[in-house]
């Protein structure tokens, strides 16, 4: 899946979850499929996979190729997606459309339009989740893009949550953007000290610097679920002060 989460309500709009059914004459939307008895499901066959192909270079038609410099890279589902299903040879000679880069809407997000591949993640959490609905999918067809109304700021305690689970590098943090690629992180579980809630969380480190460079929300239904705080997430830079008693 892309476009799905299971925090949030289902779209079917990346269409890369298709799989044949047996008795169903055309193939369907896993993610808003509903399990029925004695339903047979077949995920991998030759057409599916045919067919996931050519979702995926749809959604690559106005992608930029800025992967080396890509903040997101190396936990990026488009790059995952790529390297399962992706045709190497674009059939595609048309110009991307160009659209914002680099703009912030935030005190802690950073938006690229070019890069959204408006699977609707943010504006689905920003509408169920915080309930402000800030953010919106704006234009049609190819022209549409993903923004905040009259370009005003995020302005809720939860922004962060939308650069968690924007699957490429549309929404990235401005704390962390460009400190380091993820592959020279170590992650461990840990829990908030933020305040009393106990959020989970997950908290990257880099183990040559013994140093850690963000904490990440880690589910936990009965606690957090799977979002957490601005605030909280700011508090890992509290082990690195250097008034700090170290032994």
């Amino acid at each position: 899946y892309y476009c799905y989460h299971a925090g949030l309500s289902v779209a079917g709009a990346c269409r890369m979850c298709m799989v044949e059914l047996e008795k169903t004459p055309r193939p369907v939307i896993a993610c808003n499929t509903y399990v029925s008895e004695g339903m047979v499901v077949n995920p991998q066959t030759e057409k599916i996979k045919e067919i996931r192909k050519w979702n995926l270079a749809f959604h690559l038609i106005n992608h930029p190729l800025d992967c080396p410099i890509c903040d997101q890279a190396g936990e990026c589902g488009l790059q995952k997606y790529y390297m399962r299903h992706g045709k190497y040879n674009s059939d595609m000679f048309e110009q991307k459309v160009l659209k914002r880069k680099v703009t912030s809407i935030g005190k802690y997000v950073m938006l690229d339009t070019e890069r959204c591949i408006l699977c609707s993640r943010c504006v689905r959490f920003f509408d169920e989740v915080t309930q402000t609905s800030e953010m919106a999918i704006f234009n049609r067809g190819d022209r549409s893009e993903i923004g905040t109304y009259e370009d005003k700021e995020l302005n809720n305690n939860y922004t962060l949550n939308s650069v968690d689970i924007c699957p490429v590098g549309a929404l990235t943090s401005k704390d962390f953007r460009f400190k380091k690629r993820v592959w020279f992180l170590k992650s461990f579980d840990s829990i908030c000290p933020g305040c009393s809630t106990g959020c989970n969380v997950r908290v990257d480190e880099d183990p040559r610097e013994k140093r850690a460079f963000r904490m990440l929300p880690r589910h936990n239904e009965d606690v957090n679920g799977y979002w957490m705080c601005d605030y909280g997430r700011m508090r890992y830079k509290q082990t690195h002060i250097e008034n700090r008693v170290q032994s």
